[in-house]
This record gives structure tokens, C-alpha cells and sequence, in this order.
């Protein structure tokens, strides 16, 4: 071998051990700071988890009572690794069509409708109950001259198709022992529903307390005339997801149902601030009045008060509710074959973890007994 190629075989060997010592101490240094803590920004890049996405429908628009989702998404379901979109809803119909076919991973909808769309064939699960008190209403105003459910036949009546109040109001006609046919009904948009109304163009809409009913009721002086009153009482407004997702995702479906009554607890016990929380994630609720956003807040708290839940936890379903409900769809909704069993339809696996105390229970009954549909006068 000439004294050239020996040279340059001598600085190679140099050269790479002085790059071994030189890794070794790197590693020496980064392992003491990994040890005190300090991991360099790669290395917690590197280690960190995305969140998972998770999509979400309501059953309707962005009205106040959807305040505790928003708390949920920022915190609940957030520190669970959760990164959750909302979307809007356009009734509670469509909202388990969309979660059953798997366009929305999870939902709220009203257990009614759900319950009628199993039996039509849907995979649906209802996880945990909102609220605990039907919601559907017939809407008027005062000066309509519609002063009694049996004043309906004779005036006008504006629906939504897909809304549930809608999808109920032929076991309201059964239950009233109303004639339908001297009923004016009207399908609209959901938009169209309260501004013809208040511009005296109808009499009355088909409502949900917690919201439209709100709505009409802030503009001009209102009367409402509760399905629950009728008969049609049920467990409602709730999260649903498929069956399919809870044999296959429990931890997650936990997690959502964890979160999102947390969400409520503050709905229930702080709803300014629930509510500063909404309008800070949809900034277009900044254009709509403060006062109506705690209407539909104050009229949904009002509905979510139950022993059950107050005994057991939030979303807890009892099950002579679930029952109940059940026997609701099938006698007023006739669907075309009998729903399921209950504990195909309802679940408890998942409700119940968040609870609040008996002086925290006080304070939520106290700020929402004004709200209440059965004790007014």
C-alpha cells in the first residue's frame, strides 16, 4: 500500500472517531436535560398526540341552549385529546338520518324521533340524556285568539318537515282529540317560522321550548301549549351515536359523554359564563341579543332537572323513562314496525360520571325556576 492511500486511511479513522465522541457527548447533555425535564421542541414534536377528530351534529341551529357543547369543546372534550367540529342542525330527523348513515360520528337529536327511526331500520343509540322533559310545543301568539290546544282547529299552523315536533304532532292530534283536517298547516323553512308569525301572516308554530318557542316569545307575547301536558312526555334532547361505534370505540364514547356533561354542569351552574364561552367559539352570535341566548339557555336548564339525574348523575336515562318513551312512539307515532327493546335503544354504560352536589343542584333549580313551562301562570 503506497504512503498516500495509508495517509488518508489514517485521517478517516481520525475523522470518525472524533464525530463518535462527539455524538456520544451530545447524548450524554441530551439525556440530562430529557432527565430534568426539558425536552428540546423536536423531541416533544415528536412525542405529541393529534387530537382526534370527531364530528358532531345538533339537532338545530345555534340557539343557547347549545352553550354546554361549545364548554365541552373547549375544555372536556379538548383535554381528552378530542378535537370535535359542530355542525349545525336541520331537525332531529335529519339529525339521526345523518348520524345513522355515518356522515356524524356522534349527535343530538330528540329520543322520540330517534326511537320512531330505529324501528324504521336505523342504527342508533341514545347515550345520554339533555333533557329530561319533552320539549315540543305548539307556539302562538297572545292576541291570535288561540287560547286553548282545542283553539288550534280554525287557525293557522306553521311546521317545520323534519322537525320533531313535526314528526309528534299526529299523537298531539290523537291526545288533544283534535280534527286535523280544521287545522291550516303549512311546511316552511325553519327560517321562516317565527318571522311569520310574529308578522301575524299565522297564528302559531310547531316549537321546541328550548328554542323557536324562546324565539316567538322574545318578539311579541306568547302562549304555549306543551306536548308533556298531553301525554307525550318523554326523555328527549340527548346524545346518540350507533352501535356500532360503541362496540368499537368505548373509550371515545365515553369521552364525548364525559365531556359534554361537563359542558352542562357549568351550563346548569354558571350560565353567563357558559354562555360567554358559546359566543366566543361562534362569533356570529355576537349580532344576537344577549337576553335571548339566556331565554333558550333558562328554558332548556328548566327541562334538564329530573330526581334521576339529580340521584344518579348527569344524562342518567331512568329506565321507566326509556319505557316510557318507547310506548310514546308506538302510540302516538304508529311507526310501521315496533321499535326494539329499550336496551337496544338506550344506554347507561356511559351517563351518570358527572354529578354535582345538593347545594349546586339548589343554585341551578333556583336560576332556572322562572323558566319553567309547567309552573307558570
Amino acid at each position: 500500500m503506497d504512503r498516500q492511500r495509508m495517509r488518508d486511511r489514517i485521517r478517516e479513522a481520525q475523522r470518525v472517531e472524533v464525530t463518535r465522541r462527539s455524538l456520544l457527548k451530545g447524548i450524554g447533555g441530551l439525556g440530562a436535560v430529557v432527565a430534568a425535564g426539558k425536552a428540546p421542541a423536536f423531541i416533544r414534536e415528536a412525542g405529541a398526540s393529534t387530537p382526534r377528530k370527531v364530528s358532531f351534529m345538533l339537532p338545530w341551529l345555534f340557539v343557547g341552549g347549545h352553550a354546554f357543547e361549545f364548554v365541552a369543546m373547549k375544555q372536556g372534550w379538548a383535554k381528552r385529546g378530542l378535537d370535535v367540529d359542530i355542525a349545525r342542525g336541520y331537525g332531529s330527523g335529519a339529525a339521526c338520518k345523518t348520524i345513522a348513515s355515518g356522515q356524524a360520528m356522534f349527535g343530538e337529536a330528540s329520543f322520540n324521533v330517534m326511537v320512531s327511526g330505529v324501528a324504521g331500520g336505523m342504527d342508533l343509540v341514545a347515550i345520554g340524556a339533555k333533557l329530561q322533559l319533552a320539549p315540543q310545543a305548539i307556539s302562538c301568539r297572545k292576541d291570535s285568539g288561540v287560547k286553548t290546544i282545542k283553539d288550534l282547529e280554525g287557525h293557522s299552523l306553521l311546521q317545520a318537515a323534519a322537525s320533531g315536533d313535526t314528526v309528534m304532532f299526529p299523537g298531539l292530534v290523537r291526545a288533544a282529540k283534535l280534527d286535523e283536517s280544521k287545522i291550516q298547516k303549512t311546511l316552511v323553512h325553519p327560517s321562516k317560522l317565527i318571522s311569520t308569525v310574529v308578522n301575524k301572516q299565522a297564528d302559531c308554530t310547531g316549537s321546541y321550548y328550548v328554542s323557536n318557542a324562546a324565539d316567538l316569545e322574545y318578539h311579541v307575547p306568547s302562549v304555549h301549549f306543551m306536548y308533556a301536558d298531553f301525554g307525550l312526555q318523554t326523555l328527549d334532547l340527548g346524545l346518540m351515536t350507533t352501535s356500532k361505534m360503541i362496540k368499537s370505540e368505548k373509550k371515545l364514547v365515553q369521552d364525548i359523554v364525559d365531556g359534554a356533561m361537563e359542558g352542562l354542569k357549568v351550563q346548569l351552574l354558571e350560565p353567563e359564563k357558559a354562555l360567554d364561552v358559546y359566543i366566543e367559539a361562534k362569533q356570529e352570535l355576537r349580532t344576537v341579543p344577549r337576553k335571548l341566548l339566556i331565554q333558550h339557555m333558562g328554558n332548556t336548564n328548566a327541562l334538564c332537572l329530573s330526581p334521576a339525574v339529580e340521584k344518579r348523575g348527569l344524562g342518567w336515562m331512568d329506565p321507566e323513562d326509556q319505557k316510557r318513551t318507547r310506548d310514546v312512539v308506538v302510540k302516538y307515532m304508529e311507526p310501521k314496525n315496533d321499535p326494539p327493546p329499550v336496551d337496544k335503544m338506550f344506554t347507561n354504560e356511559f351517563a351518570g360520571h358527572v354529578k354535582l352536589t345538593s347545594a349546586e343542584w339548589a343554585r341551578a333549580k333556583e336560576w332556572a325556576a322562572p323558566y319553567n313551562p309547567f309552573k307558570r301562570s
